[in-house]
């Protein structure tokens, strides 16, 4: 289950690679103002990527030990149960996690264990984020996906004084930088002995104007000719993205399916239905996936999803939902989108309309002049309070344009 902005809000298509990271223990708990951080459960990004970092055979009872690092009843306890009965890795009675639920069962594995092995999928590049999306904090320092790009491109490529000089990095720290590179991912940069945590704040400040569709938090942290477009009114992110000011050829010319628009532009009005639509700049079309793993046993009384969106224009124009829905009763399920403004639109009257489709384009209630960059909710109810199931993520699919 993925999560893509597309195109300039896309998830990299060059992850964070993996390397060897330090012993030293770090701090990983994730700041209250980044929205994207999501719960440690299954199907979720960082539950995926503990998974596969716990069933890759290169995890070894020294990765679990020394490099998590893990209690070493925990890292061996985990070790045991991926050998299987005969105690052997490598053979017939191996057995592979499925689930966050697995791994918090196995013995000595609890809060803590489970708190740094998400700490160290996310800085080893192995959960996949948007380019907001929370990294880990090192030495008190938070990091996302971009932060942590920029300052890795710097410290595999700047010389000890240089780092010193521009960067603020300390001389210790610059010549163990030196030393130990390349840096593949933040995990590794963070827990360097002799980094410091006024080092590394001053490195990430010295790196902080962002590229285009990087996320940005005010007009000075985007690189020059560049604007920090759409960050939320109502507080739902800090963020926005880097846009650039100039004018896009084609912009506002007809398309459809048959007659594609130019290259950096995508064409709109076609997921509403429409057969001939209007070519925008890419930036304008955003994809955001909530992976709300929300439990709906006979729920009479209204449950919520939310869901912040940044990036974009003013105002929608085209707006469609998918859903992972697993129910055993769905045609019973009433669900109301809401945009940030307040605004609702009836997705689906199961009642009335029946099991609810995967794909719900949003072609009634919520008007196209409203607010799109805030926080947008997804309300799901029964009312005959028969079946039970879960949502366990959706996708809101949106263009947008200039009011």
């Amino acid at each position: 289950m993925t999560s893509r902005l597309r195109r300039f809000l896309s998830f990299s298509s060059i992850p964070l690679l993996l390397s060897c990271g330090a012993a030293a223990v770090s701090d990983g708990s994730a700041p209250a103002l980044v929205s994207q951080g999501q719960e440690l459960a299954t199907g979720t990004p960082a539950g995926n990527g503990v998974v596969l970092f716990l069933n890759d055979y290169s995890t070894t009872l020294a990765v679990l030990d020394t490099q998590v690092p893990l209690n070493l009843l925990a890292a061996q306890s985990l070790m045991d149960w991926r050998e299987g009965p005969d105690g052997v890795l490598h053979t017939g009675d191996d057995r592979r996690f499925v689930s966050i639920e697995q791994v918090d069962a196995v013995p000595n594995v609890g809060p803590a264990a489970l708190a740094a092995l998400e700490t160290y999928a996310r800085g080893t590049g192995r959960v996949e984020l948007p380019v907001d999306g929370w990294v880990g904090t090192f030495q008190g320092v938070t990091f996302n996906v971009a932060e942590a790009r920029r300052a890795l491109a710097v410290v595999n490529a700047q010389s000890a004084s240089a780092l010193q000089a521009s960067y603020g990095v300390s001389a210790a720290a610059a010549n163990a930088i030196v030393s130990a590179r390349p840096f593949f991912h933040i995990l590794k940069l963070g827990r360097l002995p002799a980094m410091d945590g006024t080092s590394l704040q001053n490195l990430k400040t010295a790196t902080q104007q962002a590229a285009e569709g990087e996320p940005c938090t005010g007009a000075t942290t985007c690189q020059s000719g560049l604007s920090c477009n759409g960050i939320p009114g109502d507080a739902s992110s800090p963020y926005g993205r880097c846009i650039t000011t100039a004018p896009t050829p084609g912009d506002g010319e007809s398309c459809s399916l048959f007659v594609p628009c130019q290259s950096g532009l995508t064409c709109h009005g076609l997921a509403s239905g429409a057969t001939e639509g209007w070519c925008r700049p890419a930036w304008m079309e955003g994809e955001f996936t909530a992976y709300s793993d929300l439990t709906l046993q006979g729920n009479t009384t209204p449950q919520m999803s939310t869901q912040p969106v940044v990036g974009l224009a003013t105002v929608p124009e085209d707006i469609t939902v998918e859903l992972d829905l697993a129910h055993n009763n769905p045609s019973k399920l009433v669900l109301t989108l809401e945009d940030p403004g307040g605004e609702t639109a009836l997705l689906w009257d199961g009642p009335n309309e029946g099991t609810p489709p995967k794909r719900i384009p949003v072609t009634r209630g919520i008007p196209r002049d409203g607010t799109i960059n805030g926080l947008w909710k997804l309300h799901v109810v029964n009312p005959s309070g028969v079946g039970n199931g879960k949502l366990r993520e959706w996708k809101l699919k949106l263009n947008s344009r200039w009011d």
